[in-house]
């Protein structure tokens, strides 16, 4: 009886083991997050590096890539507001990267939350930066993100941006700097890339690319 047992348990063990081979992995689930895999949803959405645009809450953000955020509140000399959530060592599958996402928040809750701000520092630019109050920071981590700006540590030329990413469907090149914006509106994708510095990716849901363009136009 004995015997029988361990063979019995050795054959289950054995199986157990198969099984666990042939299922993905959590390094394999990484590889589906890297920066061009970008994957349009429905109600026009999209998704990438495993977030969904005004679905996915900052709080998951933060246990998906393992890293918190430094969250603040910006009030621009225009009088537009917004809060950040800065990550400034993500690794996606060995890439490492710098990350600043927009939270999506209404004109009235940046509002209440600017009057209940602890800190207020005035940036060269003019800009304020404020530090939220906890209860507002609980808020912020609830609410999802509606836009992503990936800053890579490695250089994207050209040749690479094309491999990955695809043709762009317009390029427009800014006045000054050199710079060059590669469009992909179906993906609503803007990357500029700087011959002198660091390229960056622009992600916004495609429905509203129009808030990337705009500006780009006006130079």
């Amino acid at each position: 009886m004995g015997r029988h047992t361990f063979i019995g348990v050795l054959i289950f063990t054995l199986i157990v083991l198969a099984v666990a081979l042939l299922l993905p992995g959590r390094t394999v689930e990484k590889t589906e997050n890297l920066p061009w895999q970008i994957t349009r949803l429905e109600g026009g959405t999209i998704r990438v590096f495993g977030i969904e645009l005004e679905t996915t809450p900052l709080g998951e953000i933060e246990f998906l890539l393992g890293e918190p955020a430094e969250i603040s509140l910006f009030n621009r000399e225009d009088g537009q507001r917004v809060v950040e959530a800065y990550f400034d060592n993500v690794d996606v599958n060995g890439l490492r990267a710098r990350m600043v996402m927009v939270l999506a928040l209404s004109k009235d809750e940046l509002q209440a939350m600017y009057a209940q701000g602890t800190r207020i520092a005035t940036m060269g630019s003019g800009t304020r930066k404020v530090t939220l109050a906890d209860e507002d920071l609980s808020k912020v981590r609830a609410t999802p993100v509606n836009a992503i700006t990936y800053i890579p540590r490695i250089n994207l030329d050209a040749a690479i941006i094309t491999k990955r990413f695809g043709e762009p469907a317009r390029r427009i090149a800014e006045n000054e700097g050199g710079i060059e914006h590669w469009l992909y509106p179906d993906k609503g994708l803007d990357i500029a890339l700087d011959p002198e510095g660091k390229e960056i990716l622009q992600y916004v849901v495609p429905g509203r690319f129009d808030e990337l363009l705009k500006p780009l136009q006006a130079k």
